[in-house]
């Protein structure tokens, strides 16, 4: 796959730059495609063009809620058209098992523009409001050409978790895709021209950080929204206030599956793969932490090793497997560093913890039983199948004070049998969200983080808020067609 334009206002253009990026397939390490990146020109260029569709009463900006809808529709139906595409290369790239990839991006992606369509077609543009004098008229307005920056771990999901509510808005958009994964965005791109989505509203552009950091700057990007790393959500944040631009940070995580004494055993190894594993171990929302009491924790230990030294470890296009490989040799060191760290400290192994040998980026299922809270692994983003195990005396005061020791603040989990005592004590946990008895996603519910894992939210209705620019008109009487 060797991409050598960018789509830019609505056309694919040549670069002003030669320079390339390319990405390889994380199940064999071999080239699988090449792409052109974009300069400060292709930026600036896209801007433009999405400016220009903004206030074009002809443009984007002269459709109605409803018209935007069905243009959204189009969006996702060609999406879906390419699934099987999209969901192979992202398996390629990220090493996603398939079905979970063709699911967790193509799937989602064509899921979130179809419920937002939904949302913003039976919602009013204005709305009037009796005042103390008069009458005021409040008008929902987009808040103009968002920046738009994904992550390589599920590279469409999190990109359509901003692209879909800004659409709904009226925005328009000039995304970065990560260099990991930019392959992917050209199908995109390709489906989006097949939707005809109107020229300049969506604009594709790979580059590296330096023209990344020009598009943050850009004094034509109204909003920024951005899904990564929390050293780089810092410095985007920083950026963002110099310039009073609005912005969105859905960052790293550590969060914690706290267990009660009552907890069952089964319905944890039941949830297991999905609660801290999801991704090969590559989601910023796994429960990579279990917070175990006494009379539980050897139960726990012995459960957890062996439901994961049953999985198997493979292709990321073989059925049977539950952890492929990861992104890039790179991340691969990554873990296998923490690894070595945790062992250091005191960390025991009860499963995996080995290197893989061979081709393609594998990294084996670890767990690793007696970590405490002044260990690295239970402090640190691994972001790799790994999970570590807590003892805790079985106090609840104790159990909530260790899940919730953590700098992040994005997903967790309670495990018990009494459903009262389980909500009571998720509501405790300082976290965007939180399981009972489960792990779960659910696109029509807010999605954000505390502390160190972002600022604002996405996901459900409320997501088009942010989008949003509310404008209030005070009149002396009702106007015309209230």
């Amino acid at each position: 796959m060797e991409r050598n334009e960018l789509y830019v206002g609505g056309s694919w253009v040549t670069p002003s730059t030669s320079s390339r990026g390319e990405n390889v397939d994380s199940n064999t390490e071999e080239h699988l495609g090449s792409y052109a990146l974009a300069g400060p020109e292709e930026v600036d260029r896209a801007v433009a063009a999405a400016r220009a569709t903004l206030n074009d009463r002809n443009g984007w900006a002269g459709y109605s809620p409803q018209q935007r809808a069905a243009v959204m529709r189009r969006f996702a139906d060609a999406i879906e058209r390419q699934r099987d595409a999209i969901g192979g290369l992202i398996s390629r790239e990220v090493g996603t098992p398939f079905e979970r990839s063709r699911f967790s991006n193509a799937d989602t992606a064509s899921s979130l523009l179809r419920f937002y369509a939904d949302i913003i077609a039976s919602t009013e543009l204005e709305d009037l409001r009796p005042a103390g004098r008069g009458h005021s008229l409040v008008r929902r307005e987009a808040i103009g050409v968002v920046g738009m920056i994904a992550p390589w771990n599920f590279p469409l999901s999190t990109l359509f978790f901003k692209l879909a509510p800004a659409l709904a808005a009226g925005c328009t958009a000039v995304i970065k895709p990560a260099s990991l994964t930019a392959l992917n965005s050209f199908l995109i791109a390709d489906a989006a021209a097949e939707a005809g989505i109107p020229a300049g509203v969506i604009n594709i552009l790979p580059c590296d950080r330096a023209t990344g950091d020009h598009l943050i700057g850009h004094p034509g990007i109204d909003k920024i929204a951005f899904t990564g790393s929390t050293p780089v959500g810092r410095k985007i944040g920083r950026m963002c206030g110099e310039n009073l631009k609005p912005v969105t940070l859905e960052l790293g995580g550590k969060s914690a599956a706290l267990l009660l004494e009552d907890a069952s055993v089964d319905t944890l190894i039941s949830e297991l793969h999905d609660l801290s594993f999801s991704n090969n171990g590559q989601a910023c929302t796994n429960n990579s932490r279990l917070i175990v009491p006494d009379v539980l924790y050897d139960d726990v230990v012995d459960a957890v090793a062996a439901e994961v030294n049953r999985w198997k470890v493979g292709n990321s296009f073989d059925p049977e497997t539950v952890i492929g490989p990861v992104v890039s040799a790179g991340h691969r060191e990554s873990i296998e560093r923490y690894y070595r760290i945790a062992r250091e400290e005191g960390g025991r192994a009860v499963a995996g913890g080995n290197a893989v040998t061979g081709r393609g980026f594998f990294v084996e299922p670890t767990v690793f039983a007696d970590v405490t809270p002044d260990m690295t692994i239970f402090r640190e983003e691994v972001f790799g199948p790994a999970v570590s195990i807590t003892r805790y005396s079985g106090d609840l005061e104790e159990g909530i004070d260790l899940a919730n020791d953590s700098e992040y603040g994005l997903s967790g989990a309670v495990y018990t049998a009494d459903e009262t005592l389980g909500i009571e004590t998720a509501r405790r946990i300082e976290t965007g969200t939180v399981a009972y008895n489960m792990s779960n996603f659910d696109i029509g519910a807010p999605f954000g983080g505390r502390k160190n894992s972002g600022v604002g939210f996405e996901l459900g209705a409320e997501a088009i808020i942010p989008y949003l620019h509310y404008k209030t008109i005070f009149t002396p009487q009702v106007p015309a067609g209230f």
